[in-house]
């Protein structure tokens, strides 16, 4: 097989990751650039177009060599199914910023899917800005639960830990709930003297999932101080997503017992115990078992662009594990 260079993207709210690669399974570069919106939002496919090129330029500089086709290009990207209406735009857009031969495109949380197990049989559910859960079992089946967007959905994300912390404070002050110390961080972080202020900080058009997301790490701090309004927050994510996983295991005839499952996202990194209670949640089925994902979302994207170029996936498996590890 003649060397060649492919692309996995992993494209989130949050931020945009890319990895360049050889089809021998060398990776020479990472980049990062930032997050994406819905690309039916008014400024989408800029932002999209903004995000990959940033990324995909950072990573043909870490690797020291000047941009080019490659061969095949995996994207995983927040809001977009392979057969869905975005799809036929989101190829566009990325013939744009870089040539290749062919695009492996997936919804992101199919690539933290197979990063996570390699491509075997499993479960893994996102706590980031969105939440959702994925699963496949040995027959390739997959089955999802979650993943609607914050207008919708997204139990147990950040945005939702920062929403239902706002909505905590604001119960509170009204005498619907006990004092929480979410109260006052709540106003110095908006600078505002009331809380009636908060209402149009949270309501203005440019707050969205992202900003009550950043809200997240003020829940998290004040659950550490003991605030019980802010555990109680945290419990009831914990909760929530393991229920998405719940769902998806009972939709799919799974062989493994016990069934890998496998937290990915920056909410399960930072947001004080909403892992523990997240696996205190699931201990309760005990054919299920957390584990850490074996590699990241962009090396899913990775691993099926390198399938997408012919290589068998044990040997891009065999590969990229030993890389990393």
């Amino acid at each position: 097989m003649v060397r060649q260079f492919v692309l996995g993207i992993d494209g989130g709210q949050t931020s945009t990751r890319c990895v360049l690669a050889t089809t021998d399974g060398h990776v020479l570069g990472h980049g990062v650039g930032t997050g994406l919106i819905h690309l039916a939002t008014e400024g989408g496919p800029a932002q999209f177009t903004a995000a990959l090129a940033g990324a995909i330029q950072a990573a043909w500089e870490a690797a020291g060599r000047t941009p080019q086709p490659v061969a095949v290009i995996g994207l995983g990207l927040t809001g977009v199914e392979a057969d869905g209406p975005e799809a036929p735009l989101a190829r566009d857009l990325i013939a744009q910023i870089v040539p290749s031969a062919h695009i492996e495109l997936h919804n992101d949380a199919y690539t933290a899917l197979v990063g996570a197990h390699l491509g075997q049989p499993g479960v893994m559910v996102i706590a980031g800005t969105g939440s959702i859960a994925l699963g496949q079992d040995s027959q390739g089946r997959v089955a999802r639960a979650g993943g609607w967007g914050w207008l919708l959905g997204d139990e147990g994300s950040a945005f939702a830990i920062g929403r239902d912390g706002v909505r905590a404070a604001l119960d509170a002050c009204d005498g619907l709930r006990p004092p929480t110390s979410l109260q006052d961080a709540f106003l110095r972080y908006f600078e505002v003297g009331q809380p009636r202020d908060i209402k149009n900080r949270v309501y203005a058009s440019d707050f969205g999932a992202r900003g009550f997301a950043a809200l997240a790490p003020l829940v998290s701090e004040a659950a550490r101080a003991d605030d019980m309004a802010s555990q109680t927050v945290i419990y009831e994510a914990g909760q929530a997503l393991a229920r998405l996983v719940m769902a998806v295991i009972a939709r799919l005839p799974f062989e493994a017992d016990p069934i890998p499952v496998a937290p990915i996202g920056g909410a399960f990194e930072y947001v004080y115990r909403l892992r523990d209670e997240f696996e205190a949640a699931l201990s309760r089925h005990p054919s299920v078992e957390v584990r850490p994902p074996r590699l990241p979302p962009v090396y899913g994207a990775l691993l099926l662009a390198l399938a997408a170029a012919g290589v068998p996936m044990e040997r891009a498996q065999a590969v990229l594990t030993e890389f990393t590890e």
